[in-house]
């Protein structure tokens, strides 16, 4: 009897351990921690083509010629761990393009991307991302920096953002938003006859310019550094470059009749002079203060040869991401300013200011 108990416990001993071999063979491996990939959203309803209101989203869509834009992201996260403060670039330069009915509609290249946590992010982005590149001096997640950039030359909208995220508190699960910003200021000259007065047959504008008085005091500049640093509250700052008396935005036209409304610095024509017509009239300046006595906005007429007309623009502080439409209103020799001042393509909040 004892000889068969001890064959039993044997045969019970190797069942279970029969039992707890396969037992081990029906569960998998643990999986891995779930990770959040980082994705995009482009905030901002405003536009950058002033002329056809066109979006960044249809402006970025993937051409098959491959002329399309893209909005470049700087990207880096810090991250604590055994007393190391580690910090790691996650984003360079790259481009953001986007895809209509895909997933998360702003995709980037190459292999996703997976949020670290806990970390804290720091985010920093510009449109079009091949002009910023050949204009800035330094750029990061941190901080654009860049210059000269002269708005003579240059009349292209250019559009920055920047944010951060902290793992700890954020949605992870949500895009990205990247809010865009204008960092020139745009202004716009119409003209008009005043109410009342009746202009010369064929009395039209057909030149125009701005040119900084020589009496004046802080010159109006087109040119000016740009910086754009903080994350947390970012700030769009100028360090204007250099200013002259010589004429700015020189403009020329066969002739813009100012019997009704129209607005300057549209097509020339063919006309010799400088050029500011795919943004439909609107010229985009560094932002800055204007000091009464300063800056002159002047014109001539086909009737009056080459006689020069000029009406001082009164003291303001052009601000970026917003439009001043100057209105001209002419009778005779004497010319009426009147401003309107708007933030950029938000008609709701428009206000007129008479000047």
């Amino acid at each position: 009897m004892r000889r068969n108990c001890h064959r039993y416990i044997l045969l019970t001993a190797l069942l279970t351990l029969a039992g707890c071999a396969q037992e081990t063979e029906m569960f998998p491996e643990p999986s891995p921690v779930y990770k959040t990939p980082i994705s995009w959203s482009i905030e901002s309803e405003e536009t950058r083509a002033l002329a056809n209101n066109n979006l960044l989203q249809s402006l970025c869509t993937p051409l098959t010629d491959g002329s399309n834009e893209s909005v470049g992201v700087w990207g880096d996260y810090t991250k604590e761990s055994d007393n190391n403060v580690e910090n790691v670039k996650e984003f360079i330069a790259t481009p953001l393009t986007y895809i209509p009915g895909s997933f998360n509609s702003w995709e980037y290249p190459g292999e996703a991307k997976y949020w670290e946590t806990p970390a804290v992010y720091d985010f920093r982005a510009c449109y079009p991302q091949r002009l910023f590149t050949s204009l800035m001096t330094q750029m990061d997640a941190t901080i654009f920096q860049g210059g000269p950039i002269n708005t003579m030359v240059l009349q292209e909208d250019l559009l920055v953002a920047a944010t951060q995220v902290d793992t700890r508190t954020a949605n992870l699960s949500e895009p990205v938003k990247l809010n865009m910003q204008h960092i020139f200021a745009a202004v716009k000259f119409k003209v008009k006859a005043a109410y009342g007065f009746t202009p010369a047959v064929d009395e039209a504008v057909t030149s125009c310019w701005m040119q900084n008085n020589s009496n004046g005091t802080d010159l109006f500049s087109p040119a000016g550094y740009l910086v754009h640093s903080g994350n947390s509250s970012p700030e769009i700052t100028w360090h204007l470059y250099e200013s002259s008396s010589a004429p700015m935005y020189v403009w020329k036209h066969q002739g813009v009749d100012f019997g009704i409304e129209n607005t300057l610095y549209t097509s020339n024509d063919g006309m010799e002079g400088e050029e500011y017509t795919h943004n439909n009239g609107w010229l985009l300046v560094v932002p800055q203060t204007v000091k009464a006595g300063t800056l002159d906005f002047c014109y001539t007429l086909k009737n009056a040869g080459s006689q020069v007309f000029s009406v001082s623009i009164p003291s303001i502080t052009y601000e970026h991401g917003k439009q001043y439409t100057y209105m001209l209103e002419i009778r005779g020799a004497e010319v009426e300013l009147r401003l309107m001042i708007r933030p950029w393509n938000h008609l709701d909040s428009s206000h007129d200011i008479t000047i």
